[in-house]
C-alpha cells in the first residue's frame, strides 16, 4: 500500500514536469491547410498566408534555420489549366537559371502522409560553399506546396551526397489538415 501511495502522490509532478520537458523540445506552427512542428533548436518565422497569391508569386509561409542548415515552405496558387509539373518544371528552369554552377541532382516520385509528392533535389553555388537543396513539391486545393532544406555540399559533379537526416526529420514535421 505505502509505495501505491508513493507513486500516486508522485504521479501528478511528473506528469507536469513531463509536459514542459515535451513542449520545451519543439514548436509548432498552424496554417489554414496545414500545421509544422520545428524541432528544438531552430528559430522558426512563420508568415501569413494570402487568400489569393497576386501576380502568381510564390508565398513563404515558414522560415526555420539552426545553423547552416534552413528550411522553407512555400506555396504557389496553381493557374487554371495547369498542373503540378507545369509549377515544377517551371521552378526547375528557374533554379537552374540562378546559377552557372546549378547541378542537378535527382527527381522522384514519393508519397508523403499518404499523398504522391515530387521529390527534386539539386546543388548550387551560393557563394561560399555550394548548397544541397532537396525540396518536396505537393498540391493541396489547387495550391503547389513545397518544402525545401537547403544545407551546404561538396561541389564535386556527380559526387553522392546524403540528404541530411535532419531534412527528413523537418518534412516529417509538416503535415496538411
Amino acid at each position: 500500500m505505502p509505495i501505491l501511495r508513493l507513486v500516486h502522490f508522485l504521479g501528478l509532478p511528473l506528469l507536469l514536469i513531463s509536459m514542459i520537458l515535451l513542449s520545451a523540445c519543439s514548436s509548432t506552427y498552424q496554417g489554414d491547410e496545414f500545421s509544422f512542428t520545428a524541432p528544438v533548436g531552430f528559430k522558426t518565422k512563420q508568415y501569413e498566408a494570402q487568400a489569393v497569391s497576386p501576380n502568381k508569386e510564390t508565398q513563404s509561409l515558414i522560415f526555420t534555420q539552426k545553423g547552416t542548415l534552413y528550411f522553407q515552405i512555400f506555396r504557389q496558387n496553381i493557374p487554371t489549366g495547369s498542373n503540378l509539373d507545369t509549377i515544377i518544371n517551371t521552378h526547375k528552369a528557374q533554379s537552374s537559371g540562378r546559377s552557372s554552377h546549378y547541378q542537378f541532382i535527382s527527381q522522384n516520385m514519393v508519397e508523403m502522409d499518404g499523398r504522391p509528392a515530387v521529390e527534386y533535389v539539386y546543388r548550387e553555388f551560393h557563394g561560399e560553399p555550394y548548397v544541397q537543396t532537396r525540396e518536396i513539391w505537393m498540391e493541396n486545393n489547387g495550391w503547389a506546396y513545397a518544402l525545401a532544406c537547403t544545407n551546404p555540399a561538396d561541389s564535386t559533379p556527380g559526387m553522392l551526397i546524403p540528404v541530411a537526416e535532419t531534412c527528413f526529420r523537418l518534412v516529417e514535421g509538416f503535415q496538411f489538415k
